[in-house]
């Protein structure tokens, strides 16, 4: 009986997948050129090569059928979760009001807002101008490599952009915050 067990947990360890890098590196002869030594005037031949980093070890999930499971699990905040997921384009841009939220997924206004702020500080969420929201495309995205490089930059920038708004709007808060991190 212990052996049978312990045979079962080698096979349950051997079988979990290890969760290594994300991304690789991978190295294509792109042809040959000749380039001529500034110096000496010699033409050498050599090998053109192009460095690409691709994308590995994730997990394909089946996006709609997870926010089916997502709905039926969860509560309030998890039906605004589901519906902003639903709503965002192919940017991980999402445009919507509180009130077309409020229709979606028949929850109150205070809740729509507490998770909208909670999406924002959890760092899922930036928010681009009222009514517009980018999702993080580190957290989620749906194309290659170079669409979502492009996400990524917008959605940094429109989080550096709402940090100045708000020490623009708020000076004492920030420069408050800045003092206590000093002491």
């Amino acid at each position: 009986m212990k052996k049978e067990i312990v045979k079962r947990e080698k096979l349950v360890n051997s079988s979990k997948s290890k969760k290594g890098p994300t991304t690789k590196k991978k190295v294509k002869v792109v042809g040959t050129e000749y380039y001529t030594n500034q110096n000496t005037g010699e033409i050498t031949e050599m090998q053109v090569i192009k460095l690409e980093e691709r994308d590995f070890n994730f997990e394909k999930i089946w996006f709609y059928h997870i926010l089916e499971s997502l709905n039926l699990v969860g509560g309030a905040k998890m039906k605004v979760l589901t519906t902003l997921l639903e709503l965002k384009n192919k940017e991980n841009i999402v445009i919507t009001t509180h009130k077309k939220l409020m229709e979606l997924t028949k929850v109150s206004r205070p809740i729509i807002s507490e998770t909208l702020k909670l999406l924002v500080e959890s760092n899922f969420l930036v928010k681009k101008q009222t009514g517009v929201y980018i999702i993080n495309p580190q957290m989620l995205f749906n194309g290659g490599q170079s669409a979502r490089l492009n996400v990524l930059y917008e959605y940094t920038n429109s989080k550096e952009s709402m940090k100045e708004t708000q020490v623009s709007e708020n000076p004492d808060t920030f420069v408050q915050s800045e003092d206590k991190a000093n002491d």
